[in-house]
């Protein structure tokens, strides 16, 4: 009897055990999505108080004697703090005219404006991306009156877009979206069998530019 009676409770408890650990799971999974509620929660009031926070340091600053330039210096800075930009982008321009670029040539656009990501080499043209996505591209090629030239945007070796300008200081705009993987390479050049008519042009008046920014 002993014997029967040891061996009915292990079947016993055999049976039981996974109905025990299912219950465990489960509440497991209810404390898990209680504990992601009150993140979420905190980090709203975290946010709500740090929004509070530069509200009241902003109307002191008002209130202060500080000049009028001053606080608007201030106010801007109070409302961008602990608000970093994150992406990638990047603008750069030529600093002066390309005299005769001819055929397969790299331009080089040498003054940066915008590089968010330090994606962009002023010193080479290329924009080498930081990492995979959906990226948008823009460039802008000013020719100079009565000459023409194509220009092709291009992504490792392959022509992804091509513009044309031609005749009356004429500035063309390309424009281009496509899927990057990181480390690829994109930059502007002139066209590989047609070499192209005298300068292209950047001044004041009018820049040849290139620029580009991850959508997503």
């Amino acid at each position: 009897m002993k014997s029967l009676f040891l061996l009915l409770s292990i079947v016993s408890a055999s049976i039981s055990e996974p109905a025990d650990l299912e219950s465990r799971l489960q509440v497991l999974e209810v404390t898990l999505k209680k504990q992601e509620i009150e993140n979420r929660e905190l980090k709203e009031e975290v946010r709500s108080l740090k929004t509070d926070n530069r509200q009241i340091l902003i109307q002191l600053a008002l209130m202060s004697g500080a000049t009028r330039g001053n606080r608007h210096v201030l106010t801007q800075r109070l409302l961008h703090q602990d608000s970093p930009i994150d992406g990638i982008g990047f603008y750069a321009y030529m600093s002066k005219d390309e005299p005769d670029p001819r055929g397969h040539h790299t331009l080089i656009y040498d003054v940066t404006q915008t590089n968010l990501g330090n994606g962009y080499n002023r010193n080479t043209g290329v924009f080498t991306a930081p990492r995979d996505g959906l990226y948008s591209f823009t460039w802008s090629t000013r020719v100079q009156c009565s000459l023409a030239h194509t220009t092709d945007l291009i992504i490792n070796e392959r022509i992804m877009g091509s513009t044309y300008a031609y005749c009356g200081y004429n500035t063309v705009t390309g424009h281009v979206v496509a899927i990057v993987n990181q480390g690829d390479v994109i930059f502007v050049r002139t066209h590989s069998t047609s070499p192209g008519q005298g300068a292209i042009k950047s001044n004041e008046f009018g820049r040849s530019a290139f620029s580009g920014f991850l959508i997503q």
